[in-house]
């Protein structure tokens, strides 16, 4: 039995443009290294917002904890007291940075402070950024992102203008109303 070329399925291939997301890299050192970000994921604002605010709450601690480790050892001035008081006081630093660092690489992606402090890795491969390192790098990075997430307000803001030009007022007129 011959097949009906009238019952024949037939195949269409179609294509759509892709979307065009807007991807900005943000260049960390002066040896290109980069991370990629785009506001077309709504996430990275969640992301960053939550982050900075997290780091931000985590620095204002440490004083507050350095104080309590200071009181603790407040008149105990033995060596083996002195050394134990600094190990507790470098505790709270190193707690600090390390919790930065993995907010940091939860918002722009593994190894962005090893990127950011490229120059001091390579010198030093254990190295583990400070408070004032840290927060350094979220002075220089946030009117980077405030950039970022107003050109996108404004680009859907332009979108949905340009969507709405296409349509003329008669375009909303109900059937059988007069003008």
């Amino acid at each position: 039995m011959r097949p009906d070329p009238e019952r024949m399925l037939r195949m269409e291939n179609v294509r759509i443009e892709e979307k065009n997301a807007h991807i900005l890299k943000i260049e960390l050192n002066s040896q290109g290294d980069y991370v990629s970000v785009s506001a077309d994921d709504p996430t990275l604002l969640d992301r960053f917002t939550a982050g900075a605010r997290r780091i931000y709450e985590l620095a204002e601690e440490i004083p507050g904890k350095l104080d309590v480790i200071s009181g603790r050892y407040e008149g105990k001035d033995s060596f083996p007291d002195i050394m134990d008081k600094t190990a507790e006081m470098s505790g709270v630093n190193v707690g600090f940075s390390e919790a930065a660092a993995t907010v940091i690489d939860g918002i722009f992606g593994a190894g962005t402070l090893r990127k950011y402090f490229r120059d001091i890795y390579e010198e030093i491969p254990d190295f583990l950024p400070d408070a004032d390192c840290i927060m350094d790098f979220l002075e220089q990075v946030i009117p980077v992102m405030e950039g970022l997430f107003g050109q996108k307000i404004e680009r859907q803001r332009e979108a949905g203008r340009a969507r709405m030009a296409k349509y003329q007022p008669q375009d909303h007129k109900k059937p059988g109303r007069m003008p």
